[in-house]
């Protein structure tokens, strides 16, 4: 059986796509800046960088959906 498991995850592999460089250099560069930024970081500043969230949140606000 654990050769049937290495070619699932090689068949795996292959359906994520593979990130050019400068592509994860980015993320890097952008997850250092949010984890030094987490502790102090207000609502309104996570959501001027991720507007989708804060239309998600509204919505659920607005239709009294509050988790459960």
């Amino acid at each position: 059986m654990p050769g049937l498991r290495l070619v699932e995850l090689k068949e795996a592999g292959k359906a994520i796509p593979e990130k050019s460089p400068k592509r994860l250099e980015k993320e890097i560069v952008e997850v250092r800046e949010l984890k030094s930024k987490i502790s102090t970081m207000t609502a309104d500043e996570y959501f001027e960088k991720h507007p989708e969230l804060k239309k998600k949140f509204d919505d659920e606000i607005r239709n009294d959906y509050w988790g459960y």
